[in-house]
């Protein structure tokens, strides 16, 4: 039985989404390289003027020093070449361009390979559509008009307000005083897992949707959320999100792009080889059964890792839907960022080490999971605090080669980061938008290595108990009442 009003919504910007772009306004990319460049070129020139510099001398001191470095390197042994450029060879290639790169073989044979058989589409499993809501008035009529306007039409929308304070209980009542969604208020705020748990005791669907209540979807999203539960096998499906306010700044310039390569290209990668280990809290679709023997969500800063893991731990699998669509807003500024990437990274230590380091046992849990784990660590801890090493190490062992392997370093990430940014656009439903990010490949380098100060920056508070910032994801109180693993 439908439990919502057929309703008339324009939403052609979802059918087309070259259109779905936001104002011009901010700091833009090209303006940042564009001051960069002009700022090189007026150093460069005042420094010649008055230090009397002599170009074309500085240019063979250069040419010299590279040649000598070349020949410095090349006469070592093949362990110490390994070890000059060893963040190069172990960070990322390993973990995003070669598995990418398969990815990407394996989509263009997807795309080469005939269908064995037309899909049909049909309306199944009843679904819950769960929107946990705190001060979103301004952007919540868009979730819900997406939602709404889906073509799959055996669905409720269950809205629960976490005691806003603006017009969020006013534009959720008018939905609801037509029939449309199902409202909920709650008397004091806890949080979003406790609204999802306050959510999840009205719902009736045999699939729960987890959505942010500032996504847009488009219209085929809860269709392609649930096509990979035909397998009995799958607990959990996380979506394809990608970022809609990209043009704010050059902050969210950098979200799109990171996006793009280790949500919408790496978590394919995750999914067919069952390593992967979270369903985003933003954007996900969970079997009833999973919630119900999990007890709901824990009231975690992580909540989506969380009950990721517990999802694991049934037996389940845990896969990605790319063609699963929707548009989210992403921090403007790099203070902001900074916050979130320091809550995430403290709870990847926190839910996957402390209280869930159990999954590691391949005896007790699926072998995948045991080799992400295991990865993980690897990547997020250990390289992370060998690095700052590593570059103490070529400073004080090999001076003379120091400038040299950083720039041949920032180099290779660049080359391989505008390889990175050709695969996402050549498999992104926007190819043309998502090419600018090749655009971005000069700058990233550096984005990456202020992600990675701000996850030493979380460990740090993690391992301290050092709540350094508290950027409102939870009252405090509750904040303060999450158990200490």
């Amino acid at each position: 039985m439908k439990l919502r009003k057929i309703i008339t919504v324009d939403l052609s910007l979802l059918s087309r989404t070259e259109e779905l772009t936001c104002p011009k306004d901010g700091v833009g990319l090209f303006y940042v390289l564009k001051a960069m460049l002009l700022a090189v070129l007026i150093a460069s020139v005042v420094y010649i003027v008055f230090f009397n510099l002599d170009v074309y001398s500085l240019i063979q001191s250069i040419k010299s020093y590279v040649i000598e470095c070349v020949e410095d390197v090349a006469s070592r042994p093949t362990w110490q070449k390994f070890l000059l450029f060893a963040p190069a060879l172990l960070f990322d290639t390993v973990r995003y361009y070669l598995s990418n790169t398969i990815i990407f073989g394996i989509e263009l044979l997807k795309k080469i390979m005939p269908k064995l058989k037309k899909e049909t589409k049909s309306d199944g499993k009843f679904v819950s559509v769960i929107l946990p809501a705190y001060n979103e008035g301004p952007r919540i009529r868009k979730t819900l008009d997406s939602v709404l306007s889906s073509d799959y039409n055996n669905f409720e929308v269950i809205v629960v307000d976490d005691c806003s304070t603006d017009t969020t209980a006013a534009v959720c009542r008018d939905y609801a005083n037509k029939g449309l969604i199902k409202y909920f208020r709650k008397d004091t705020r806890g949080g979003k897992p406790c609204a999802l748990n306050y959510g999840f005791q009205f719902a009736k669907g045999e699939i729960l949707l987890h959505f942010d209540a500032e996504i847009v979807i488009y219209k085929n999203t809860i269709r392609e959320l649930l096509k990979p539960f035909k397998n009995s096998r799958v607990g959990a499906v996380s979506g394809n999100l990608k970022v809609h306010n990209d043009k704010k700044s050059l902050a969210t310039r950098l979200q799109a792009a990171e996006y793009g390569t280790c949500i919408s290209t790496q978590r394919r990668w995750l999914s067919i080889t069952n390593m992967l280990q979270i369903a985003s809290g933003a954007f996900s679709a969970f079997r009833r059964e999973v919630l119900e023997a999990s007890r709901g969500t824990d009231p975690e800063t992580g909540e989506d890792l969380d009950i990721s893991i517990k999802t694991k731990k049934l037996g389940y699998h845990i896969v990605f839907a790319p063609k699963a669509l929707a548009m989210t807003n992403v921090p403007e500024h790099f203070k902001d960022l900074f916050k979130q990437r320091v809550r995430w990274d403290r709870c990847y230590m926190r839910i996957n080490l402390r209280k869930h380091g159990n999954l590691i046992d391949p005896r007790k849990f699926q072998l995948g999971d045991s080799i992400a784990v295991v990865s993980d660590f690897i990547f997020n801890i250990l390289l992370l605090l060998v690095f700052p090493l590593y570059i103490a190490w070529i400073a004080y062992y090999v001076p003379g080669l120091f400038w040299f392997i950083i720039v041949v370093t920032y180099l290779f990430y660049t080359v391989m980061n505008v390889w990175q940014f050709v695969i996402v656009a050549v498999l992104s439903d926007r190819p043309f938008r998502d090419a600018v990010f090749v655009l971005y490949a000069p700058v990233y380098f550096l984005y990456s290595l202020y992600l990675r100060t701000a996850r030493i920056v979380a460990y740090i508070c993690e391992l301290t108990r050092w709540d350094l910032f508290n950027d409102g994801y939870f009252p405090r109180k509750i904040w303060d009442s999450i158990p200490k693993y």
